[in-house]
């Protein structure tokens, strides 16, 4: 008589963080762009755009948007201070933020469900995987 094997417990994967070089690097290679208006990328500087600390399940986020879109998609916002705090936030690096042109804006409204209104206004998009809000300036999009 065999024994069953014991039933596997779903693995858990621990995020893993960036160093903000080892990001950009990624970035690039995935044909994103990286906009700092400040031209400069220290994360303790809101004028700057840090991926310091960017979480690589997040980074993977904005490359999928990319192929996926066959859009232009240029980063805006990363960790850097002067956005919201809390669990899923810039800081955290589950945030990005991206610019927006016709053809990002089309994807997203076509192809992820409108949510609602966040509590500022932005209207909502997006499915378990991602939640994507205009503002008046850029997506700002959370990767889970």
């Amino acid at each position: 008589m065999r024994l069953a094997a014991p039933a596997s417990r779903p693995r858990r994967v621990r995020p893993v963080w960036l160093g903000h070089t080892q990001a950009a690097r990624r970035v690039q290679r995935a044909g994103l762009g990286l906009y700092s208006s400040g031209g400069c990328t220290d994360r303790r500087m809101r004028q700057c755009t840090s991926l310091e600390a960017i979480r690589t399940r997040t980074l993977r986020g904005a490359i999928r948007l990319k192929r996926r879109s066959g859009c232009p998609v240029t980063l805006t916002g990363g960790t850097e201070i002067g956005h919201v705090v809390g669990r899923y936030s810039h800081g955290n690096g589950y945030k990005l933020d991206v610019a927006p042109n016709a053809c990002v804006d089309r994807h997203i409204t076509r192809t992820q469900p409108f949510r609602g209104l966040r509590s500022d206004g932005a209207l909502l998009y997006g499915s378990p995987e991602s939640l994507y809000a205009r503002t008046p300036s850029h997506w700002d999009i959370l990767f889970r």
